[in-house]
Order: structure tokens, then C-alpha cells, then sequence
């Protein structure tokens, strides 16, 4: 097998690993096997162990010596200080827009909002789906203010952060009340409220760290290297 051949089977397997990852298929402190993996994927153990490596650079796994591979395991701390950061830089970004945005904007947030509401009512109504609607629509204040690179890195801290939010989808039983809040939001964003604004969205931001305490302390502590109250 050529390097290039090696190299593609490597950033397949790579990407199939971490879309599990972050998708909680694997979960947090699970052991992975490269003999697994090499069945799975139907490869030789070179381009699986370059997968692993690419994953441990990356923080989605960690290898232990004479123990083998663990997908790493959620940081509370380092979850509580990016929605800390996500509030403050989401809240500026927002009131910037409420100063540039038009009422054709405004009716694309709208059209989200209805989007939302339409498919909790789908029968094949998944969490994830509801996951990427609420992306499009937080991405928008970025886009139009021209902030998407740091909407990207806020996007890219899917160790701990994308995979608690996750977490907080799949166990979210009320999405109604999300999108109460997305109206809310868009209220504040049309009424150019941003003292109401800024106090709306950190309580939107930051709600799921309180409704997820007793989950991660009764189903899901074992998801998590540091305890609650970090």
C-alpha cells in the first residue's frame, strides 16, 4: 500500500472516529480497541494508529501504558469557563448586530425560530436535528457582523464544550422551552433592548449547566474527569 493510499484510510478512519466521538457514540472514558477498529474499517493497524495519534493531539483520547486508548473524559471547569466566554463575546456580538441588522435579517431569525418549532413535531424528530437549527441560528449574529472566525473557535472547542452540549440535547426534554427563549432573544434583538438582551442570553447560555447537575451526578458522573462543582 502507497503512503497516499495509507494517508486516506488514515484520515477516514480519523474522521469517522471523531464524528463518533463528538456524537457520544463513544463515550467519554470508553476504551477503544486498534484490533476493533482495524475489523471495523477492514485496514491494517498503521493508518488506525494514525488516526489514534491525530485524536490524542487533539485531546479526543489518551493513551494510557499498559492499559491501552480511552476516549478522554468532559472537564466541568474548562465547560463553565467557554460558556463564561461564550456569554460575554456572544452578548457584544449581538448588540453589534442589533446596530447593523436589517428587517430582512430579522425575518431569516424568525423563519429559524418556525423552523424549530415545526420539527419537535416531526415524528422522526431526533435531538441532533434540533442541535443544528439552534447552530444556524446563533451563527447569524456572527456571520453578519462579521465575527465567523470567532463563532469558528468557539466551534472548535469540541473536547469538553460540543460534547457537553451534546450531552445537554440528548438529555433536553423540553425544547419548547429553548425556543421560548429564542423568542426571547429576537424580542430583544427587535426592540434594540440590550440591557434586557445581555441578561436574557446569559440566562439562555448558561441554563444548562444547572438542568444537567442531577443527570451528570446520578447517570453521568462517570462522563466527566473533575466533579460538578469544579
Amino acid at each position: 500500500m502507497s503512503k497516499s493510499e495509507t494517508k486516506n484510510l488514515s484520515y477516514v478512519v480519523y474522521e469517522e472516529l471523531k464524528s463518533e466521538i463528538l456524537g457520544l457514540e463513544l463515550v467519554p472514558g470508553q476504551a477503544i480497541s486498534e484490533n476493533e477498529i482495524c475489523k471495523k474499517f477492514n485496514v491494517s493497524r498503521t493508518p488506525v494508529r494514525d488516526a489514534l495519534w491525530r485524536l490524542q493531539e487533539q485531546g479526543f483520547v489518551a493513551t494510557m501504558p499498559y492499559h491501552g486508548t480511552y476516549v478522554t473524559k468532559l472537564n466541568m471547569s474548562e465547560i463553565k469557563q467557554l460558556i463564561y466566554m461564550r456569554i460575554a463575546v456572544e452578548t457584544n456580538v449581538i448588540c453589534d448586530f442589533i446596530d447593523i441588522t436589517t428587517p430582512m435579517i430579522l425575518e431569516d431569525v424568525r423563519y429559524m425560530i418556525r423552523k424549530q418549532e415545526a420539527i419537535i413535531l416531526e415524528k422522526d424528530f431526533t435531538p441532533e436535528m434540533f442541535y443544528q437549527l439552534d447552530l444556524q441560528m446563533h451563527a447569524v449574529w456572527f456571520e453578519v457582523t462579521g465575527m465567523m472566525k470567532i463563532w469558528e473557535i468557539i466551534q472548535d472547542a469540541q473536547v469538553h464544550y460540543t460534547r457537553f452540549r451534546k450531552l445537554d440535547f440528548e438529555t433536553e426534554t423540553n425544547f419548547a422551552r429553548i425556543i421560548k427563549d429564542h423568542k426571547r432573544i429576537f424580542e430583544m434583538i427587535q426592540n434594540k433592548d440590550k440591557v434586557g438582551l445581555a441578561e436574557v442570553l446569559k440566562e439562555h447560555l448558561s441554563y444548562s449547566i444547572e438542568r444537567m447537575k442531577p443527570h451528570i451526578e446520578i447517570n453521568y458522573k462517570d462522563y466527566f474527569e473533575d466533579s460538578f462543582e469544579a
